[in-house]
C-alpha cells in the first residue's frame, strides 16, 4: 500500500512524542498493530485510525505498508479529509519530504 496515497483525517498528531518510539519500533522490527484504512466507494483511501503509526512508517524511510501492517475496510461513511501524510507532517512541524533519505 502506497503510503503517500493515504488521505488523513486529523488536521494535526496529539501525542507527537510518540513518534520516535515507533519510528525506533519500526526500525527494529517490533510488532505496531495495524493501521485501519477505509476505502471509499470512489476508491480512495484515508486513514481512519494509526495515524501516528503512518507518519512514523513515513518518517523512517518508508513509502509501503506491508499486507500485514494496515487493515482495509469498506465504508459508506465519509470523514472530512485533511490531505495527505505528507500535509499532516507539515502541519505538525515534522521533517517531510519525498525522499526518505534527506529525513534521517
Amino acid at each position: 500500500m502506497d503510503i503517500a496515497i493515504l488521505y488523513v483525517s486529523q488536521r494535526k498528531l496529539r501525542q507527537v512524542e510518540q513518534i520516535p518510539a515507533l519510528i525506533e519500533a519500526i526500525h527494529n522490527g517490533d510488532y505496531i498493530p495495524p493501521i485501519r484504512i477505509s476505502e471509499a466507494e470512489d476508491g480512495t483511501l484515508q486513514v481512519d485510525d494509526g495515524h501516528h503509526r503512518a507518519v512514523a512508517y513515513w518518517l523512517s524511510g518508508r513509502r509501503h505498508l506491508e499486507r500485514h501492517e494496515y487493515d482495509l475496510v469498506l465504508t459508506e461513511r465519509y470523514r472530512t479529509r485533511f490531505g495527505f501524510i505528507p500535509d499532516l507532517l507539515r502541519q505538525c512541524s515534522l521533517e517531510c519530504s519525498e525522499d526518505p533519505e534527506q529525513e534521517l
